[in-house]
């Protein structure tokens, strides 16, 4: 049985999880954290299990195999070197964490021998869509490369991670290492770059288009996610697939769904 505690467990994705988990029949919720203060201590996330504030954070995760960190990225560069010790294996699906952060996070997976999953966005169809990413960016070089992606009205940071770490993908493939945020006046004629625009509208869960232009043609590869439960399952598969990982080393999607690079 794989005892899995979640920390953001009432956000819009750790809820989902908190749900999934209690469904599988190898895995048991064994705590679910929320903010210090949250007006959901004490409430109950699953059956048999009340949430806790993240002051007892160490305390709520002391048996469990997994940390699952849903948070924010402030509150994940406070939790997670909480967490990190022999025995415990974390999956992150925060964006936003600082480089020197995610540095420090990554020595201490060494001292541990713990290990993790770190992913932007744990969709089984993003993550095949960053494999069409790397392949695409390889074979048209010369191509301009525009990246749009839409979220809901409430998403707090922008560019998305998945849009992020799409650009980075096709950076190493082209690269191409001038990243521009949008654009406005007169831009005229550039050198190369990729340029990364946000929508922010309605209730839309995340689209992600990346086009792929010539002078003659182009191509544009699109997902969309029609539920955040294509983010939850992943984040399941995540935890099942690193739970009994000890090589103190952080993983990504391709690892978990075999994808290679």
């Amino acid at each position: 049985m794989i005892r899995v505690a979640v920390g953001g467990a009432t956000g819009k994705l750790g809820g989902l999880v908190c749900r999934l988990v209690s469904e599988q029949e190898d895995m048991e919720l064994v705590a679910a954290i929320v903010s210090e203060g949250s007006a959901s201590v004490g409430k109950e996330v699953a059956p048999g299990v009340a949430a806790v504030g993240a002051d007892r954070l160490a305390e709520a995760t002391k048996d469990a195999d997994v940390y699952v960190d849903l948070t924010s990225p402030s509150a994940a560069e406070g939790n997670l070197p909480k967490v990190q010790r022999k025995g415990l294996n974390i999956v992150v699906g925060t964006t936003g964490i600082s480089p020197q952060s995610m540095e420090a996070f990554r020595e201490k997976l060494r001292t541990t021998g713990s290990a993790a999953v770190v992913a932007p966005n744990f969709s089984i169809g993003v993550n095949v869509f960053f494999s069409a990413c790397r392949q695409l960016a390889a074979n048209l070089k010369d191509y301009e490369v525009e990246i749009i992606e839409v979220h809901h009205d409430q998403k707090k940071d922008a560019p998305s991670g998945t849009a992020k770490k799409a650009a980075e993908i096709i950076a190493q493939a082209t690269g191409v290492e001038k990243m521009v945020y949008g654009r406005q006046g007169n831009v005229g004629a550039r050198g190369r770059e990729i340029a990364i625009h946000s929508v922010r509208a309605g209730d839309v869960v995340g689209e992600h288009t990346v086009i792929f232009a010539g002078h003659k043609e182009r191509i544009e590869l699109t997902h969309r996610a029609h539920s955040r439960e294509a983010f939850a399952e992943g984040c399941v598969l995540a935890i099942r697939w690193v739970a009994d990982k000890r090589d103190g080393q952080i993983h990504s999607m391709d690892g978990v769904l075999g994808l290679g690079t």
